[in-house]
């Protein structure tokens, strides 16, 4: 009986195109389940105001800093909105506690965000970009850290959009976690300082209690006007290239 000598087929991996595709496919599912689910009430002022009457029973959960962060992590992960669970996160753990879990959380993903289109979309992105995508990955390694820090201090630039940029440029992943870690941390402190004096502000009577939130208030209005006075001062990134949103 003769032999069937033939190899079997072997599995394709999927093209760059196609894993792009999938990752555009994964953004656009995760945002419209994000808007058609409960949890999405939480992630609005009314939801907040309901975890401020809770914060006492909150607080008393042990498991509740690792929940916070993993759910801050997927999230930003995912290029769901992160602003509000920073608030969240100054309303439940006050400042300092806010500050270290918001960090974290933060964090973690971001890194999970810029690894997610390195892995599935980098490729996709250099084909389609052709001969350009090799010039850009040079400029974003020859500034990548510095570009970045700029960047995320002054931010010109969505955060999660430039967690998903950053992961489909040429930037080492070195270079990425190192400024991201040190460049949301401003931000990071007055949205949770805000968030702690605006808590503190509502249920305490006294100056101190509104000197604090009028200080939170003036640091909150000043962080969203450094993008405009960046614009308007013709800020430009290290290497002479523009930050690429113009005004």
């Amino acid at each position: 009986m003769a032999q069937d000598n033939r190899e079997p087929a072997q599995m394709t991996k999927p093209g760059p195109y196609a894993k792009l595709l999938v990752l555009l496919a994964l953004l656009v599912a995760v945002g419209v389940a994000a808007r058609n689910s409960s949890l999405s009430h939480y992630l609005t002022r009314e939801g907040l105001l309901e975890i401020q009457g809770r914060i006492e029973e909150l607080r008393g959960s042990l498991w509740l800093p690792a929940g916070f962060i993993a759910l801050y992590a997927v999230s930003t992960a995912l290029a769901l909105p992160g602003s509000i669970l920073t608030i969240a996160g100054g309303v439940i753990f006050g400042f300092w506690g806010g500050t270290l879990f918001n960090t974290i959380g933060a964090n973690i993903g971001a890194n999970a965000a810029f690894l997610l289109a390195r892995k599935l979309g980098k490729e996709g992105i250099d084909k389609l970009a052709g001969g350009r995508a090799g010039r850009l990955d040079e400029t974003t390694r020859q500034h990548g850290f510095l570009g970045l820090l700029v960047l995320r201090l002054v931010p010109l630039v969505p955060f999660n959009a430039l967690n998903f940029g950053s992961g489909l440029s040429g930037i080492k992943w070195r270079d990425y976690a190192l400024a991201t870690g040190i460049g949301i941390l401003p931000g990071t402190m007055v949205y949770t300082f805000f968030a702690d004096a605006l808590i503190e502000g509502s249920t305490q009577a006294g100056t101190a209690a509104r000197n604090r939130l009028w200080l939170a208030a003036s640091l909150l209005i000043l962080l969203s006007l450094i993008p405009y006075i960046a614009k308007r001062l013709g800020f430009r990134l290290p290497g002479g290239s523009t930050s690429g949103v113009r005004p």
